[in-house]
């Protein structure tokens, strides 16, 4: 089996999505998939939209790219608005071909994918586009995490939480650090999150995202123009908060 990039969470911020674009060619990495969310919060969902489509082998549905026809009662406020000003721009016309041709791709995408036993989705087991598996579930909510690995087979992919690491049988959260990169998947099952290219919340803000060469997990984190983002951000019209937070990756 050759190596896989998996990313997620783009969240239309073009400058990370290319960064690690870069990154994936200079490992020689040929195969990328992505779990999720490429539009959302940032300034430029066109681009990022058209490298998914461009360079990954499958895309799945994420709650951001729900949003762009479903309900907006479960998004903050911020997410809403932004999640509005994204179908104002994506929505195609009656003259506009490139945008049918992405809005089809967005409303359109599979929401879970199922290879050699091992699932794919951009959530959770059991809600793969909104239930956050979150890094404290093992000890808070374990009658969920017992739920959630009965679903598995094997190994599970995620993002949605923007938080790298790996779910171990135990329920143990083994968080993907600076200081800890690699990984090996175990015998049994694990539910693995892939971290964020777009919107990083662990503190770190560079763009994350994960390599699986058969059973080895390494993740990488790769830096980027924030500031260039951040600046587009204010000058769309977007939230100038969505711009501090990439600054403190969160």
């Amino acid at each position: 089996m050759c190596a896989v990039a998996i990313i997620s969470d783009l969240h239309s911020n073009v400058a990370a999505t290319e960064a690690v674009f870069r990154r994936i060619d200079e490992l020689g990495v040929e195969r990328v998939q992505c779990l999720g969310d490429v539009v959302g919060y940032g300034p430029d969902p066109e681009p990022c939209i058209d490298l998914v489509m461009e360079r990954c082998e499958f895309c799945l549905m994420g709650n951001h790219d729900w949003g762009m026809t479903g309900e907006l009662l479960d998004f903050n406020p911020m997410a809403r608005d932004s999640l509005l000003w994204h179908r104002k721009r994506l929505k195609p016309g009656l003259l506009s071909p490139g945008k049918k041709r992405r809005w089809s791709f967005l409303v359109e995408l599979p929401h879970r994918i199922e290879r050699d036993g091992v699932l794919y989705v951009h959530a959770s087991p059991r809600d793969p586009i909104k239930e956050y598996v979150l890094k404290s579930d093992g000890f808070l909510d374990p009658e969920k995490m017992e739920d959630l690995f009965s679903r598995v087979e094997s190994a599970c992919f995620v993002g949605h939480t923007h938080w790298p690491g790996m779910h171990t049988e135990d329920f143990r959260f083994h968080q993907a650090t600076a200081d800890c990169t690699d990984f090996e998947l175990p015998a049994g099952k694990c539910i693995v999150n892939v971290g964020s290219v777009g919107q990083p919340r662990d503190g770190d803000p560079r763009a994350c995202f994960a390599i699986l060469d058969g059973t080895s997990l390494h993740y990488e984190r790769v830096a980027y123009p924030l500031a260039e983002t951040q600046r587009r951000i204010v000058s769309s019209g977007l939230s100038p908060y969505l711009a501090e937070r990439l600054e403190r990756g969160r």
